[in-house]
C-alpha cells in the first residue's frame, strides 16, 4: 500500500515556485535606484532654479546701477561712475564691472577678482534724459561667476552619483542572474527546440527542469511540438501552392527568383521567363462551367510538368496565369525555341463534356542574366511581353526587348496621365462631317476625340482609348464628348444649321449603364437642344457580348428620339440578320470595304449585299473612308446614299468647320429617305 501511494505521489507534478514572486524580488533595487534618480533630480532641478535666481539678481543689479550711472555717465564724471561700481564689487559673485560711453569706449572697469572660467555676463543700456532729451548715453557690463553654485551642487550631485552607480549596478546584477535563471534558461531552451525543428521538419523536446510556470510552459510545449509539426508541414505547403493543381503559387516566386540569383552557377548564365496566359478561359467557363474550367486548367498544369526538364519551375499565378522557368538556356533563340514548345504541349485538344476543345494561349518571354539587377522584376518584364502578345497577335511568343519596354513605358505613362488631362483640358473633340452623296450636302458631323498631350503632342485615338477603357474613364469621356456635342449643336443652331446631326461613338461599357439614356436627356436640357440632334454609334461587337442589357439602353436612347447607328460593320462577329433584335437606324460600312472600290469585284459584291439587305430592313448605310471621287460613283450606283472620308472634310476643331459651312453656304439638312426620329414610346 505505502508503494502504491509512493508511485502515486511520484506521478502529481512537483509544486511550482512563482517567477513572479522572484521577478519582484529581483526589481526591489530598481526601485531603489528610481528613488536615487528622483532624488537627483530634484536637486538638478534646485540648482536650475538658483542659477535663474542669481541670473535675475545680477540683471537688477545692472539696472539699478544703470538709473544711478547715467546722469555722471553723461556729464563725463568717471570717478563718479567708477564709484558706483566699486559698491557692487562686495557681492562675490561679481567677478568684474565696466562702463562703456556712447562711442562703445570703456570708461570706467572693476575687477574684483581674477577672471575664471564659468562666468557669464549680463549688459544693460544706460539712459539719460534731462528736460525734453532723452539719449543714450553707454551701457554697463556685469560678469559674475557660477563656481560657487557649481562647487555646492558639485558634491552633491557626485555623492548621489556614487550612490546611484552602486544602486544601479546591483540591479544589473540582480537583474541578470534571476532573468537567467528564471525566464532566459527555459526560453532559450525552447528557442533551440525551435531553430532545430525549423531546420528539418522534426518534433524536438525542449530541455527545462524549472518547476515553475515556465516549467509547466515547456511541458505543454513539447507535448504540442509533436501533434504539430505535420500541420504546419500542411499549412506551409497550401501557402506556398496552388490548391487546385498543386503548382507553385504567386507568393512563391520571389523566393524562387533569388533562389536563381543566389545559386547560379554564374552571373553570366541567362535565365528564361515564359508568362503564359490562356486566351478566351472565360469562354471555356461559360460554355462548360466552372467545374470543366478547373478540369481545363489541372490539364494544362499537367502538360506544362510533363514537357519541362527537372530543372526547370512551373506555378500558376491565378486564374488562368502560368509561368515557366528554365534556369539555364544557352542564348534567347533557345529561350525563344522552348516557349513554342510549351505552346506546342497547351494547344493539344482536350475533351470536355464529350466535347474536342483545342487550348490556345500566348506567352511573354524575358531572359535576363543571373546576375543582373532587374531580375527580381522579370514578372513585370515578361508580363509587358505578354500584353503585346495578347494585343497584337494572340496564340504566339512575344519576346521582351528595348522597343517594348519603350511602348510600356509609354503607355503606362499616358494611363497615369488620363486624369489630368480630363482636368486639365487636354481631351479636344473634333468632328468630321458625313455628306449626301448625291448632293454633297453636309447631313451629319462625326464627334472624334483627340488629345493634345502638353508633352508628346497629339496623340491617335487608337492608342489612348484603350488606355481610358483600361483605366476605368469610358465613362467620363462619353460624357465629355456628349457635352461637347452638345455645345456644337448650341453653335450649329446659332450659325444656322440647325438640322445637322452629330454623332457620337459609345464604348461597349456604356451599354450597361442604364443611366446613361438619364444623362444624355439631361445634357440636352441643359444646352436647350433636343435628343433627335444625336446619333449613337455603337460596334458589332458590343452588341453581341451584352445582348440583353444593350437591346434595353439602346431603346431607352430611342426613345428619347436619339438615332442609333451600327459603327465598322462587317469586322466584328454578326450578320445583318441578327441586328433585326436591335433597335437600329444606320449601318456604316467598314473602310475595310470601301478602300478597294471600284477595283475588287469582291468588295463591291459585299457592299452590294449589305445594301440590298440594309434596304429590305429600313437601315440607311453610310460609306467610311471614301477617299476618291470614283468611290462615290460605285456607293451611288450601289444604293448608298450617305458617306464620309477625307475626300470630304478631314476630322477638324469644330470652329474649322463652322467656317467651312460658312464658306461654302452649306444647308444643313435631313435626307427624306431616312428612318423616321420622332421618339419611340414603347408599351
Amino acid at each position: 500500500m505505502r508503494d502504491a501511494d509512493r508511485m502515486n505521489g511520484s506521478n502529481k507534478p512537483a509544486p511550482s515556485r512563482s517567477v513572479v514572486r522572484a521577478m519582484i524580488w529581483a526589481t526591489v533595487p530598481v526601485l531603489l535606484l528610481v528613488q536615487l534618480l528622483a532624488s537627483a533630480g530634484v536637486e538638478v532641478s534646485s540648482f536650475w532654479v538658483q542659477i535663474r535666481q542669481l541670473d535675475a539678481r545680477i540683471a537688477r543689479v545692472a539696472e539699478s546701477r544703470a538709473e544711478l550711472i547715467a546722469e555722471p555717465l553723461w556729464k563725463m564724471r568717471y570717478d563718479q561712475v567708477t564709484g558706483v561700481l566699486n559698491e557692487i564689487m562686495h557681492d562675490e559673485t561679481i567677478a568684474a564691472a565696466a562702463v562703456y560711453d556712447d562711442t562703445g569706449v570703456v570708461v570706467a572697469r572693476v575687477v574684483a577678482r581674477p577672471v575664471v572660467q564659468a562666468l557669464a555676463e549680463v549688459s544693460r543700456p544706460i539712459n539719460y534724459s534731462n528736460g525734453n532729451m532723452a539719449v543714450q548715453a553707454g551701457r554697463i557690463a556685469i560678469a559674475y561667476s557660477y563656481a560657487s553654485l557649481y562647487m555646492g551642487a558639485g558634491s552633491r550631485l557626485g555623492l548621489l552619483l556614487v550612490v546611484g552607480l552602486l544602486g544601479t549596478l546591483a540591479t544589473v546584477i540582480a537583474m541578470r542572474i534571476s532573468a537567467n535563471i528564471f525566464i532566459g534558461k527555459p526560453l532559450a531552451a525552447m528557442m533551440s527546440a525551435i531553430q532545430r525543428s525549423k531546420q528539418d521538419g522534426r518534433a524536438y523536446p525542449a530541455d527545462v527542469k524549472s518547476s515553475n510556470e515556465f516549467g509547466q510552459l515547456a511541458i505543454a510545449f513539447n507535448a504540442m511540438q509533436h501533434t504539430t509539426s505535420s500541420a504546419l508541414d500542411r499549412l506551409g505547403h497550401m501557402a506556398d501552392h496552388d490548391p487546385l493543381t498543386g503548382l507553385p503559387n504567386r507568393r512563391s516566386l520571389s523566393e524562387r527568383l533569388a533562389t536563381l540569383s543566389r545559386d547560379a552557377g554564374s552571373p553570366d548564365a541567362l535565365i528564361a521567363f515564359s508568362f503564359i496566359d490562356l486566351d478566351d478561359f472565360k469562354g471555356i467557363n461559360d460554355t462548360f462551367g466552372h467545374d470543366a474550367g478547373d478540369k481545363f486548367l489541372i490539364h494544362i498544369s499537367e502538360r506544362l510538368r510533363g514537357t519541362v526538364e527537372l530543372e526547370d519551375w512551373v506555378a500558376r499565378l491565378g486564374g488562368d496565369e502560368f509561368v515557366v522557368i528554365r534556369p539555364e538556356v544557352s542564348n534567347e533563340a533557345a529561350a525563344q525555341a522552348f516557349a513554342r514548345q510549351l505552346l506546342e504541349a497547351i494547344s493539344a485538344p482536350i475533351m470536355l463534356h464529350d466535347k474536342q476543345v483545342v487550348p490556345r494561349a500566348s506567352i511573354g518571354l524575358a531572359v535576363r542574366h543571373a546576375g543582373d539587377p532587374e531580375l527580381s522584376h522579370l514578372p513585370a518584364l515578361a508580363d509587358i511581353a505578354l500584353y503585346h502578345a495578347k494585343s497584337k497577335a494572340p496564340g504566339t511568343v512575344a519576346v521582351l526587348d528595348e522597343a517594348l519596354q519603350h511602348d510600356y513605358r509609354r503607355r503606362r505613362e499616358l494611363e497615369l496621365a488620363i486624369p489630368s488631362g480630363f482636368s486639365e483640358g487636354q481631351f479636344e473633340v473634333w468632328y468630321q462631317s458625313q455628306v449626301d452623296l448625291e448632293t454633297q450636302d453636309v447631313i451629319g458631323l462625326e464627334a472624334l476625340i483627340r488629345w493634345r498631350h502638353r508633352e508628346h503632342g497629339v496623340i491617335n485615338p487608337g492608342e489612348f482609348l484603350p488606355l481610358i477603357e483600361r483605366s476605368g474613364n469610358n465613362a467620363r469621356l462619353t460624357r465629355y464628348v456628349l457635352t461637347d456635342a452638345c455645345r456644337a449643336l448650341q453653335r450649329l443652331a446659332a450659325a444656322g444649321t440647325p438640322q445637322i446631326r452629330i454623332a457620337i461613338n459609345l464604348p461597349p461599357s456604356e451599354l450597361a449603364d442604364h443611366s446613361l439614356a438619364a444623362c444624355l436627356r439631361e445634357t440636352c436640357e441643359r444646352f436647350g437642344v433636343t435628343p433627335s440632334s444625336l446619333e449613337l454609334e455603337i460596334t458589332e461587337g458590343s452588341l453581341i457580348n451584352n445582348i440583353a442589357s444593350a437591346s434595353d439602353t439602346l431603346r431607352r436612347l430611342r426613345r428619347l428620339g436619339a438615332t442609333i447607328a451600327l459603327d465598322d460593320f462587317g469586322t466584328g462577329y454578326s450578320s445583318l440578320a441578327h441586328l433585326r433584335r436591335f433597335p437600329l437606324d444606320k449601318v456604316k460600312i467598314d473602310k475595310a470595304f470601301i478602300h478597294e472600290i471600284p477595283a475588287s469585284a469582291e468588295d463591291k459584291a459585299i457592299v452590294g449585299v449589305i445594301a440590298s439587305l440594309a434596304g429590305t430592313l429600313g437601315l440607311t448605310l453610310v460609306a467610311e473612308g471614301i477617299e476618291r471621287a470614283e468611290q462615290v460613283q460605285a456607293m451611288r450606283e450601289m444604293g448608298v446614299r450617305l458617306g464620309q472620308g477625307f475626300l470630304f472634310h478631314k476630322p477638324q476643331p469644330l470652329d474649322a468647320v463652322l467656317r467651312q459651312l460658312a464658306e461654302r453656304g452649306v444647308e444643313g439638312r435631313v435626307l427624306v429617305d431616312s428612318p423616321p426620329i420622332a421618339p419611340e414610346f414603347a408599351v
